[in-house]
């Protein structure tokens, strides 16, 4: 039947859906040494953007190489974000504390803050994952890629939020987000830093062309091939 043809639409839906739950296990899994987590997280993203770009390798096989691949980089830029998330969940619980006249409006800068500075924490492993930079340079594309994104990325910090806010308040609902909880709101962010991540690439390899990808011309008729059978 033309459904279970693996280029079928419904069969690419179907094979999606269990890569991005399969994806989300290795996050999980890797993350419960904490230490590890940067690393996970990173290599989630890899794999997310990987996703959205059809370019997958194996969820598996690329994953780790990610994690393996980024591993020193992405602990030190997580252990560093420990440190300041600490400081900027004191100063909210400070800020909730205050009390007095026009204290909401501390209270909005406080919390203002704190969100950007989060959004700005799940935009840096994106960026570590795609682009070779120092630990600083890193930081700072990270926080430069938030500024230039901003509305996006501030969706994409609610897009995480959410998974944790619907497990917390409807039990019921705990299987599907252990389950997509964490790789449906990396695929989704992929696709809104896409275009961003794309034209920071087309820049590089216009102002050095020896180092831009090969492509083979069969390889891409087969593809343009593939999506026109598929719609």
């Amino acid at each position: 039947m033309h459904f279970l043809n693996p280029e079928s639409k419904i069969m690419v839906i179907l094979t999606k859906v269990a890569d991005l739950m399969w994806l989300n296990l290795l996050t999980i899994m890797m993350c419960i040494p904490v230490v590890t987590a940067g690393a996970a997280l990173t290599a989630k993203d890899y794999m997310c953007y990987k996703l959205v770009k059809n370019e997958e390798p194996g969820i598996t096989k690329g994953f780790f190489h990610s994690f393996k691949q980024n591993f020193k980089q992405a602990t030190i830029i997580w252990l560093m974000m420990l440190v300041v998330l600490f400081f900027v969940v004191v100063d909210v619980l400070f800020a909730m504390g205050l009390e007095g006249t026009g204290i909401n409006v501390v209270r909005a800068i406080f919390y203002a803050i704190a969100f950007f500075v989060y959004i700005a924490c799940i935009m840096i492993f994106p960026v570590l994952a795609r682009f070779d930079n120092t630990i600083k340079g890193t930081i700072r594309s990270g926080l430069h890629m938030t500024v230039a994104i901003l509305p996006r990325a501030i969706l994409m910090g609610v897009l995480y939020i959410i998974p944790i806010y619907v497990g917390l308040h409807w039990f019921a609902v705990i299987p599907i987000v252990i389950m997509f909880g964490i790789s449906a709101p990396g695929y989704v962010s992929a696709m809104l830093y896409r275009k961003a991540f794309e034209q920071i690439e087309n820049k590089f390899y216009e102002e050095h062309p020896d180092q831009a990808p090969e492509t083979d011309p069969v390889e891409e008729a087969m593809q343009e091939a593939m999506k026109r059978d598929t719609k």
